[in-house]
């Protein structure tokens, strides 16, 4: 029996060591809090009530510097490619142009009313100009309507007599941008002195296929490529942003979702059905946590903060921040950074409830409840009620 009492001593001793081995849905709070890369800069932040005002005040800015420090004034400068029309009204006599709509203008009594020609409508050629009967090649591209009238005027006063010419823009194919995508119309959507934005180009293409929560605009300026979600454009006026000639809009479909894992009832990934959904609501659509196992004050939400976001919650209550974790160095946290950040919710407390209502979760973030630390000691009992329960059995038959 002395065998049977050391192999029961050493497996007790390797159990009780070995906690932390033991299979698990998921980790301890003890566990998680364990760096083991120097170089891997995870933040953890107990939330408390500054840290929700922070979170619900600060924004990930929506499109990069490039994109919004790019100013442009709608015009109508003629470039190649458009088609324009020309009316020249000539002064009754020897005119260079036949009649071929009536006479807009009726002139005092006794005189006649000038002669009103529309000559066949131009298209501006690759070069910018275009052909004039009587006048020949007019450069107009970079021009106004007006401007260009004034410039044919020009070519024409040696021909006829006072002659007055009307330029106008029947078709601007150069001042255009593409939308494409799930949208119920694409094509080119012509661009006028309005000042398009981005919802604009949304509506003209017949809004989008899906649910704006599930799309996102994806905007193609000259070498750069940006994509933001279709809801934060419609919440936020500033990211709806003045759309420029030649833009490539898209509208994809790209369903947000989030996941909730750990000692969840039901652990999975779920959709974003609306628009804002919290902590708590995602807590509750898994289930909550098993009573045996899960641990309240220690639910986790894990997600990468743009570098000011991460900059203002780990300034705004420094006692919120685990020094023991990782030691925080703001100043190196800029603009374009994607931060780690795991933000730990106690539920045990009235308050807990409160923040897991104001935060606001966001495309695949991950949500973790943790395991209760009683839970290994029940698995280590277990385990050790195994053994001895064997050793019982293996001392009694050889008694018998």
């Amino acid at each position: 029996m002395t065998l049977f009492r050391s192999i029961l001593t050493v497996l007790l001793a390797v159990c009780l060591m070995g906690c932390d081995a033991l299979p698990g849905v998921a980790p301890s709070s003890a566990q998680l809090v364990r760096t083991q890369d120097e170089n891997w800069e995870v933040y953890q932040v107990k939330v408390t009530s500054r840290i929700t005002r922070a979170l619900g005040s600060a924004r990930d800015p929506i499109f990069p510097k490039a994109f919004r420090t790019q100013t442009y004034t709608p015009n109508v400068t003629l470039r190649p490619g458009d088609i324009i029309g020309i009316t020249v009204y000539e002064q009754p006599g020897s005119t260079l142009f036949g009649s071929t709509v009536p006479a807009l203008i009726t002139g005092t009594p006794g005189q006649a009313a000038p002669q009103a020609s529309t000559l066949p409508l131009q298209v501006i050629e690759p070069d910018g100009a275009l052909t004039i009967p009587y006048v020949g090649r007019v450069r107009v591209a970079g021009s106004t309507p007006s401007q260009a009238a004034a410039s044919i005027q020009r070519g024409l006063e040696s021909q006829t007599v006072n002659p007055q010419v009307v330029v106008s823009l029947v078709s601007n194919a150069s001042n255009t941008v593409s939308v494409a995508g799930e949208v119920n119309r694409a094509g080119l959507m012509p661009l006028t002195l309005r000042g398009e934005r981005l919802l604009d180009v949304v509506a003209w293409g017949g809004g989008p296929r899906f649910t704006s929560v599930q799309m996102d605009v994806r905007l193609m300026r000259g070498r750069e490529v940006f994509s933001v979600p279709l809801q934060e454009i419609m919440s936020n006026p500033d990211d709806n942003i003045v759309v420029k000639p030649n833009d490539n809009i898209v509208l994809v479909h790209n369903p947000k979702t989030f996941i909730v894992m750990g000692t969840a009832l039901r652990v999975n990934q779920y959709p974003f059905e609306v628009e804002n959904v919290s902590l708590a609501e995602a807590i509750a659509k898994a289930g909550g946590g098993i009573e045996t196992t899960t641990n309240l004050a220690a639910i986790f939400l894990f997600r990468y903060e743009p570098g000011s976001v991460a900059r203002t919650v780990l300034t705004v209550d420094p006692q919120a921040v685990d020094a023991r974790y990782v030691t925080p160095r703001v100043g190196s946290l800029d603009g374009d950074a994607r931060v780690p950040i795991m933000y730990r919710v106690d539920m045990t407390q009235a308050d807990g409830y409160f923040f897991a209502q104001q935060l606001r979760l966001r495309d695949k973030d991950v949500v973790l409840m943790a395991t209760a630390e009683a839970a290994q000691f029940l698995k280590v009992m277990t385990i050790v009620r195994a053994i001895t329960g064997t050793y019982y059995d293996l001392t009694r038959s050889t008694n018998n």
